[in-house]
């Protein structure tokens, strides 16, 4: 008869001591932060821990290791020559050390084998080998340590192992199910080969896991599922893998309520289809971080998905040398905290990137959101990119990685490409385009900030359209080759500020009763501005420099008073969009006009305007009577190619 297993709680104590246990390892993103720490301020929502499992051994057949032999106390194995082989169904419980290997060749029956203190050394194979069984459970006996170690080479020379098929080619290795579970801790020295590898599914409860491998950390090739489990795995292949690619209902991964530190050589977490994040704290380093070059061929993303992406929630401190999450179908960010610091990009989907929830910082990039089609609902975002911002296009993922890495193909090649926003909060520091779409941008709701700093860029760059019908958008760029929105029921107001005005510089907006006042995270020329309060008629002005009392955060203003600037010019706002000094090279209402503005004294006003003291001054005069100047190089007066 098999034992009952009962039901208990894991405390606070032990996921505390859990914590201590996997600390070692962990690496937190880098790099400049213009947003709040995500991990303080995301609200988190999962499903609750599980309890873990408990084992009652007092039917169980008693294995006590002892150098290259064991005794047996029951049924079902036998030993001989330093191998345990474990022969039929039922419950095993094994301690002591051994100097050879545990065999289950069960048939179809099922076994549990309960590590309670035991340490396996195997210098020519698999410490443990699960050939055959319905489903092997590997239970952890609560506060006990186990461990498992192989050797650097396999000799492949009993009748249940294949060299040609390279099995078992795992520390732990099962052809069949396979679950982990118990409160106990498991450390795994996998010097030949990989760590864990089930044939079928593999399940991870409860355990505290700590898996150092050669080449792979932990697989379940039908599916692997970890829950409420500390897990650590080092390893110079990827640490979390799924790898069934004949069969689009098999090779997905689902994470919840886990806490994972991963450092790996390429991938930290690849599923061939679908993965799954809900809860938990999830620490991953690929490819020897942000910073790292990536091989030719190689991958070394942060999660990746053959299909679809879905984080649901957790914390994710992620530094990857290729892109932090990756699908190639599509990924949805609908709560959580990320930290993210990558060679590559932040979020990459081939089809739909949708962010509805959370707080994600990007720290370091190359771009920071991209997609086929971008949708942004709800969220706080702040990114850091060496290049765009946000990317709504088609072509190559890898562009991040200057010819290296592990190109993938992605969009439907027909420029039916998008960027959506209808809420949240969008903080943009780009080094390329702010917002850079090979289609639309849409704006009906929540608030934008976009800085670009590239002399040949933009904050806005669309191909199909930019309409604004709501929210909130302040997009200020180095460069002249922004562009404005076009077709918007919301009105816009395009200003430039006649000379280049250092970061940190803050920008007054206000019609006497409503105020906005914005902090450039970069350099800027120009800005274009949109709110719902901007009504035909109104007279805005327009002040730089001075002082805040309030936040700044991401560039927002809140919360404080504007004083001390200096008002560059005083504009009459048309329908649509009006424009005031040089605002950019490109089409989509860009460059002088706009009419209807008054200038501050000695300044250029547009197209038709009159200056405060009522003289015509010189074509280009600037704040204070200098010269206007674009950046050296810029081509400012000229059209974009």
């Amino acid at each position: 008869m098999k034992p009952m297993r009962h039901i208990r709680q894991w405390g606070t104590l032990g996921l505390a001591l859990a914590c201590l246990l996997m600390s070692a390892g962990c690496t937190t993103a880098s790099g400049e932060n213009i947003g709040a720490d995500p991990a303080q301020s995301a609200t988190v929502q999962s499903s609750q821990p599980r309890e873990a499992a408990e084992l009652d051994l007092t039917d169980a057949t008693r294995i006590t290791l002892s150098g290259e032999s064991a005794s047996i106390e029951g049924e079902g194995a036998q030993v001989e020559d330093g191998v345990v082989t474990i022969t039929q169904g039922g419950v095993y419980a094994l301690s002591g050390t051994l100097q050879g290997r545990v065999i289950v060749n069960a048939g179809d029956e099922e076994v549990t084998v309960a590590l309670n203190g035991a340490d396996i050394v195997c210098s020519y194979g698999s410490p443990l080998y699960i050939y055959s069984a319905g489903t092997a459970t590997l239970h952890l006996m609560e506060g006990t340590q186990n461990s498992l170690t192989d050797g650097e080479t396999y000799t492949f020379a009993d009748s249940l192992s294949s060299q040609v098929d390279e099995e078992p080619n795992a520390c732990l290795y099962s052809k069949d199910d396979l679950v982990i579970q118990g409160a106990g801790v498991l450390t795994v020295n996998a010097n030949y080969n990989n760590g864990i590898t089930s044939k079928d599914t593999l399940a991870i409860y409860d355990s505290l896991i700590a898996v150092t491998a050669v080449n792979h950390g932990v697989n379940g090739k039908d599916s692997n599922t970890i829950d409420s489990a500390v897990l650590s795995v080092t390893c110079g292949g990827d640490a979390i893998r799924a790898t069934n690619d004949t069969d689009d209902t098999m090779g997905w991964i689902s994470l919840s309520n886990a806490e994972l530190t991963l450092e790996a050589g390429e991938d930290g977490i690849q599923g061939e289809t679908w993965v799954t994040v809900s809860g938990g704290s999830y620490a991953i380093t690929t490819g020897g971080g942000s910073g790292a070059a990536l091989g030719t061929d190689a991958s070394a993303k942060g999660i990746k998905a053959g299909t679809d992406l879905t984080l649901e929630g957790g914390s994710f401190s992620m530094n990857c040398c290729d892109d932090a999450f990756h699908a190639n179908g599509s990924v949805t960010v609908a709560e959580g905290s990320y930290t993210v610091a990558t060679g590559d990009d932040a979020f990459h989907a081939d089809e739909t990137l949708t962010v509805a929830g959370g707080t994600i910082a990007v720290n370091e990039s190359y771009e920071g959101l991209e997609g086929a089609d971008v949708v942004i609902s709800d969220g706080t975002i702040s990114i850091v990119s060496s290049d765009d911002g946000v990317n709504a296009a088609g072509g190559n993922d890898g562009s991040g990685m200057s010819g290296q890495g592990m190109p993938d193909a992605f969009g439907s090649g027909g420029g039916d490409y998008s960027i959506t926003i209808s809420g949240g909060t969008l903080s943009v520091l780009a080094g390329g385009d702010g917002l850079d779409s090979n289609g639309t941008i849409a704006l009906s709701g929540g608030t934008v900030v976009v800085s670009s700093i590239g002399m040949a860029d933009g904050a806005l760059d669309y191909d199909g359209g930019c309409t604004i019908t709501g929210g909130i958008l302040f997009a200020a760029s180095a460069g002249n080759m922004t562009q404005t929105p076009t077709g918007s029921n919301q009105n816009v107001l395009a200003v430039g500020f006649d000379q280049s005005l250092a970061a940190d510089t803050y920008i007054q907006l206000t019609d006497g009763e409503t105020e906005y006042v914005f902090r450039l995270t970069g350099t800027a020329s120009s800005a274009v501005f949109s709110a719902p309060e901007l009504t035909a008629g109104q007279v805005w002005t327009v002040s730089y420099g001075g002082d805040y009392s309030g936040s700044s955060e991401n560039g927002l203003c809140t919360g404080g008073s504007y004083t001390g600037g200096t008002q560059l010019a005083q504009i009459t706002l048309e329908e649509g969009v009006s424009t005031y000094g040089q605002t950019g090279g490109m089409g989509g209402g860009m460059g002088r006009g706009g009419g209807g503005g008054m200038a501050a004294d000695g300044a250029a006003p547009p197209d038709g305007a009159t200056p405060a003291d009522g003289s015509v001054p010189q074509r280009g005069g600037g704040p204070g009577g200098d010269p206007a100047r674009a950046p050296e190089g810029s081509g400012a007066d000229t059209q974009a190619q």
